[in-house]
Formats: structure tokens, sequence, C-alpha cells
């Protein structure tokens, strides 16, 4: 499927023959617009083709031939009738995201921006790494054969996800100096040995990937939730589920869009000072909550995270630490699931949004859980 890209603040359009992240002319962040397509390729209905594959004509990919797939997509939803018990809710719903490949949503985003290096002829590339987002990445890299020299905070080392990047061939170069550490060694090792720097937090790519939720959302609840909550850091996940209901929306496969919600932790909350136009700044770079996963503490395309959450009528929560490791515990003992604390946090935001009167207890809420609970030590598992 033909697509665009072109700049996000001033519009310019730029050709798709090389993996761009920003603007020639002003340096903005870039987005892709596609060619119509009939509404059917929305709902992927491809006899022969499973998960995310049955979405090409909607992702940024020029030849198939090129995917990168590990299986990811076609995640389960089901009903969480004793937690909407708890919540006094009559539908609660669960999308169980750590069914990809490793664990995470993060597959959904790196199935398409590494089957866009292998579009490009990209073999060498580097990023700063160390969460779900690294660990999938270089899932992705070593079954496309990509070289990925990953840059990692020297406190982390004895951290499982990166026992799992390194098993997965990527080159690890230890640094200090937490994120903006980690951002720094990677930029200058690009520049150094002129090779791609992926920066994946402005990587509009990954956001493409992202819209596959949304897709499968519509095929698989009719009618669509009222309400969706899900974990924000950079907003990749928020960002992507919006464009993939908005297309449907043009395309009028769908005659509404849910309200989409965003959980943030009270430690780093800056989409919920933006929404609520207050100031906000970050009292350190290292990231003390169990929601490790959303401590960041300058997303990227912020504006368009605020604008999103008014166009839905969503609203933005921040979450105490108690309530985190609270709602985590009550998820495994009441439904089963063990989920990361970034994955918990969106418990804690409906029970806020709840108590303020946005959701009513015969509203359809939906929880994308995000991470595998497993996938790093879980908080207060001592028995």
């Amino acid at each position: 499927m033909s697509f665009q890209l072109f700049c996000e603040e001033c519009g310019t359009e730029h050709d798709n023959d090389s993996y761009r992240l920003f603007c020639d002319k002003c340096h903005g962040l870039i987005e892709i617009r596609y060619e119509s397509v009939p509404s059917e390729m929305f709902l992927g209905k491809s006899p022969k083709r499973r998960g995310m594959k049955r979405f090409i004509a909607r992702l940024p990919i020029k030849n198939q031939e090129n995917l990168v797939s590990m299986g990811e997509g076609d995640t389960p939803i089901i009903p969480l009738p004793r937690m909407g018990e708890k919540l006094g809710l009559r539908n609660v719903h669960a999308k169980l995201e750590y069914f990809n490949p490793t664990g995470s949503f993060k597959d959904r985003g790196n199935m398409v921006q590494v089957s866009v290096l292998q579009d490009l002829g990209v073999r060498v590339v580097t990023d700063a790494t160390g969460g779900n987002a690294g660990h999938s990445f270089s899932a992705y890299c070593a079954r496309a054969g990509i070289k990925f020299h990953g840059f990692a905070d020297e406190s982390t080392r004895g951290h499982r996800k990166l026992h799992a990047i390194g098993l997965h061939g990527t080159e690890l170069h230890w640094v200090t100096g937490g994120k903006k550490g980690r951002a720094e060694g990677a930029r200058k090792f690009a520049n150094d040995n002129k090779i791609l720097h992926m920066d994946y937090g402005k990587n509009i790519y990954f956001i493409e990937g992202l819209k596959t939720l949304a897709y499968e959302i519509a095929e698989q609840m009719d009618p669509l939730p009222d309400h969706i909550i899900v974990p924000i850091g950079n907003g990749s996940i928020y960002q992507g589920m919006y464009k993939g209901f908005s297309e449907m929306f043009e395309a009028r496969v769908i005659d509404t869009i849910p309200r989409l919600h965003g959980a943030q932790t009270e430690e780093t909350q800056p989409f919920v000072a933006a929404f609520e136009n207050n100031k906000w700044s970050p009292k350190s770079d290292h990231t003390l909550s169990l929601a490790n996963g959303i401590g960041v503490n300058h997303p990227p395309r912020l504006k368009s995270l605020v604008e999103i959450a008014r166009d839905t009528g969503g609203r933005v929560i921040a979450v105490s630490e108690t309530k985190i490791l609270s709602w985590q515990k009550e998820l495994a003992s009441l439904e089963g699931l063990i989920v990361e604390p970034t994955s918990a946090v969106v418990m804690g935001a409906a029970e806020k949004l709840i108590d303020q009167g946005f959701i009513k207890a015969a509203d359809v809420v939906l929880f994308p859980l995000t991470g595998f609970g497993i996938k790093e030590a879980i908080p207060g598992a001592n028995i």
C-alpha cells in the first residue's frame, strides 16, 4: 500500500525511501498518511493470514517479503468478572497483550519498524536499551539478522530483561548517567560509526504498529468498549490506538471512538500536568516507581497526547505506588493474571475515574494488559 511521510509540524512531505524520524525543513516529528482503502481491509478479512500480517494494507511496509514476524497480534480479550465486582462495574474486560512473543505489546511496534528496516536494507542500528522495548527490539533484530548495538545503564547489569537482550545477540555497551547517559551514548555511537540511531520514543513506524490493537478490538468487541485505559510513558500505545480507531471511524467501519484514558504514576506525570494545564518537572532522571516502564519525563509527542484525550473525552490519572502494588495483587488473586506494575497502573486509574464519576457501573471498560508479570521481580513476592 502506498504511503506518504510528512511533518506533523510544518506539513512538508518527504519520500519513504529512507528511514526518517525528523523533518528536513523544521526538524519536526514525522507522520504517515495512506491512500484510501476499502473498509474491509481494516478488519483483516484474509483467509490466509493471521496476526498482524492481515493488516499489511494499513502498515508502512512496501514489500511483503520483508515482513519480520513472530506471530504477534491476535491477543485474546477476556472478561474480568471478579475485578469488575471489586470495582463496582458490570462489564470489565482485559486484552492480554503479554501473549505477544516477547511478553509485551511492544512486539506490535517492533514488527513494523524492523520490517521497515528490512524494506530499506538497513543492517546495523543502535539505540538505548533495557526494558520491554529493548527486549522486543533485540528479538526482532535477531529474527531479521540485523546487528543491534544497545546502550544500557551500568547499574542494571543484573536485570533479567537485559539478560534476554544479550541472549538475542545484542552487542551491549555499558554506560552511566541513567536514561540521559544511554541516549547520549547511542547518539554519539551512531554519529561516530555512521549508523542509524533508532530513537525509538520518537519513531512513527513503531506507533503505526500499535494501530493494530484498535483494529483487533473492533473485531473482538461489538459494541466497542465505552472506556479504554492505557499506561502512558512515551504514549505510543495511546497514539497508535487513536490512529487505528480514527482510521476506522473515517472509513465508517465504526460509528464511535471509545473514550481513551491515560494512566501515569505519581512520580512521573507530565501528561497529567499538561492535560490539566499545570506545570510539572521531574525530580530525577532515575525512575524509582514500581511501574518503571512508564517513567518517561518528556514524552516526545505530548501535545498530541493531550489532543487525543480531549478529542475522545478521555481523562489522565496519576496513580500512587501503594495502589499500583495493591491492584497488581488483586488481579493475580481474583483473576489469576500476573502483570507488571506498569500494567496494573490502569486499574488504579479506573478506581479514580469511577470515584470521580467518569465511569458508570453499566459502562463497558477494557484494560490492555501490556506486560507479563514474571519478566521482572514481583514486588512483595516473599511468602
